[in-house]
């Protein structure tokens, strides 16, 4: 657990952040976000004491982050930046074992920590393991900056505006990534974003600010349909609220067990996958927004994963004009299928404005 108590910071007489105080607890994923200026990053520098305070606490599980020793710090808070901040003449190995080896870990347990979050992050350690920064894509320098600021295993991960260096499709890509993650390490997570959407896809808890002051710290979806006042309505913005809200809903909720080419003869089936010899999807059969293709190549820029938001599943839907959308696994192989009428069924399930399905 987080508690930021009074947290103030003054740079040439003049308050840049002002008695924000705020608790998160042990496992959720808090964002701060808000417009430039309004003092969201040097608020997550000063829990790991990149920026010293002015005034206020910061409690991390029961002890003030101040009366921490720097090697302590170093292994209970993780930090990721935008930049990634890889030494460019080591090896991805050797980037992810940054911290390991400043705490003086064993070199076995070294090694077997950086294949564990190598695989964590789908970065073959056979493959990744011996290049170097300027060998990789964009998304996956991302992803071992990720994995470097994990290495040690902290308590806590800072995320300052990670993936805001990225283009679009691999941001998208990162960010169900690193909702996996999230789920699958139970971290405590603080984030920074200056990207609406970005918080909406990732956040349990979102704390908005300006001026340097807090103006509201909610669940997303009580920010959306309950503003503080019209700072939080203008910047949240309500004319396309519905898709706002399909953004905290994600496919592996709605998702329902595939219709396989062997079951086309079964009784008001309208559709069905055909399977490569893998398993993968590679052709679509009926299902379409339009009639005039029975049979359609499955594309890779339609499939779907269960970590993708409801939103972007329907956007898929329609940009390329079919009904339902395959939901495959890490090695690409169908586990399931998600259509219009898992879109539909939210309402069923207390609809778009009930409390939020676990993620």
């Amino acid at each position: 657990m987080i508690e930021l108590q009074g947290l103030t910071k003054t740079y040439a007489g003049k308050n840049v952040v002002e008695d924000v105080s705020m608790t998160l607890e042990t496992g959720e994923f808090g964002v701060l976000i808000g417009p430039s200026g309004c003092g969201k990053s040097t608020t997550l520098k000063m829990i790991n004491r990149l920026v010293p305070l002015s005034g206020g606490r910061i409690i991390l599980n029961g002890d003030d982050v101040t009366e921490l020793p720097a090697e302590q710090l170093r292994r209970r808070i993780g930090y990721a930046i935008q930049s990634t901040g890889l030494f460019p003449h080591w090896s991805v190995a050797r980037n992810i074992a940054t911290v390991p080896q400043l705490l003086k870990w064993p070199k076995s347990r070294i090694d077997d920590r950086v294949d564990e979050l190598m695989a964590m992050f789908h970065l073959d350690p056979a493959e990744f393991r011996h290049k170097y920064p300027h060998q990789l894509s964009g998304g996956q320098a991302q992803r071992v900056g990720v994995a470097r600021a994990l290495a040690a295993d902290p308590e806590v991960l800072l995320m300052d505006e990670p993936f805001g260096a990225v283009d679009p499709i691999t941001r998208e890509a990162l960010q169900a990534e690193m909702r996996r993650v999230h789920r699958q390490t139970g971290k405590t997570i603080v984030f920074v974003t200056h990207d609406m959407d970005e918080a909406l896809q990732l956040a349990t808890r979102i704390a908005l600010l300006n001026g340097g002051r807090l103006v509201q710290y909610d669940r997303p979806i009580e920010m959306m349909v309950k503003p503080a006042d019209d700072f939080v309505r203008e910047f949240f913005g309500q004319a396309d609220l519905g898709l706002k809200l399909l953004s905290r809903r994600w496919v592996h909720q709605y998702q329902r067990p595939p219709s396989l080419a062997h079951h086309a003869t079964l009784p008001g089936l309208d559709h069905c996958w055909r399977l490569d010899d893998a398993g993968r999807p590679i052709v679509l059969e009926g299902a379409r927004l339009d009639d005039q293709h029975r049979h359609t190549d499955v594309r890779a820029e339609w499939i779907a994963t269960p970590e993708m938001s409801m939103k972007e599943a329907l956007s898929r839907m329609v940009w390329y004009r079919v009904m339902v959308l395959p939901v495959v696994d890490g090695t690409g192989k169908l586990i399931g299928e998600v259509g219009m009428q898992g879109i539909m069924g939210i309402e069923s399930d207390g609809g778009l404005h009930a409390g939020e399905p676990a993620s």
